[in-house]
């Protein structure tokens, strides 16, 4: 059965923001990938999933964020100062054309209806406003370590349907031009293996596994390289830019 995000972190929301409390910096370049696009724009940003706002502290000047998440727990944890709202992401709170931008980071692989979120994307923005949409691609690493690795240690298991083929034109049919579409290095920046591996461990919800096997299976299967010391997980991620037209 494959489980839809709202039901996923329902569950395990709570792990998921412990993981992100306690390394807050760790997935900072893929933070900043995702709103490279939107460079030398301003408006309205709506994150859609927002999870716990972490973007937020990411944007760009000149920008405003709303997170938009169906999960409690998320918008819970949303920091004070950040505008998040509970809602589904195929119905968020916002008038059509009131966006400027959308940004869906590493979510929509737990969405089973994309062209409805792809529909309501283009509704919420402006004319010529911009959506980034980022997740893992079908056949990379990311995806068999999340589909593989975490799925057979998650309580829940793990049946991500990643971004492929179909994808970009999915984007074009909900109203929208492709500006360019391609797999970008976003690496995840850790203190030690132990750091990088209670993070996954805790992101990921494996409980019963150690940090250190968290860790193993993560330089197994994605790799880590060196960077002044410090261990950096090889994360990359499908990046499609497209603009309501």
């Amino acid at each position: 059965m494959f489980d839809t995000y709202s039901e996923i972190f329902a569950e395990r929301g709570a792990a998921y923001h412990r993981a992100m409390a306690e390394c807050p910096n760790a997935r900072g370049a893929e933070f900043r990938a995702a709103l490279e696009p939107l460079q030398g724009r301003s408006g309205l940003l709506c994150d859609m999933p927002s999870g716990g706002g972490y973007l937020a502290s990411y944007l760009p000047v000149g920008w405003r964020y709303l997170g938009v998440d169906p999960s409690d727990d998320f918008v819970r944890a949303c920091p004070v100062g950040v505008e998040c709202v509970q809602a589904g992401i195929t119905s968020v709170p916002l008038a059509t054309g009131e966006a400027d931008a959308v940004v869906s980071l590493a979510a929509l692989h737990h969405e089973p209806d994309l062209p409805a979120v792809f529909g309501e994307m283009r509704r919420i923005l402006q004319a010529g406003g911009r959506a980034v949409i980022c997740d893992a691609a079908v056949g990379t690493p990311v995806a068999r370590f999340l589909n593989g690795f975490v799925a057979a240690n998650n309580p829940m298991g793990h049946d991500g349907h990643f971004l492929d083929e179909r994808t970009a034109g999915l984007i074009e049919a909900a109203g929208f031009e492709i500006a360019s579409d391609e797999l970008v290095e976003m690496p995840w920046q850790f203190e030690s293996r132990d750091d990088a591996g209670a993070f996954c461990r805790q992101l990921f919800w494996m409980p019963k596994l150690s940090v250190e096997e968290v860790a193993a299976a993560m330089e197994r299967e994605i790799g880590f390289s060196g960077v002044d010391g410090r261990p950096q997980l090889s994360w990359a991620l499908r990046r499609i830019v497209a603009d309501a037209v």
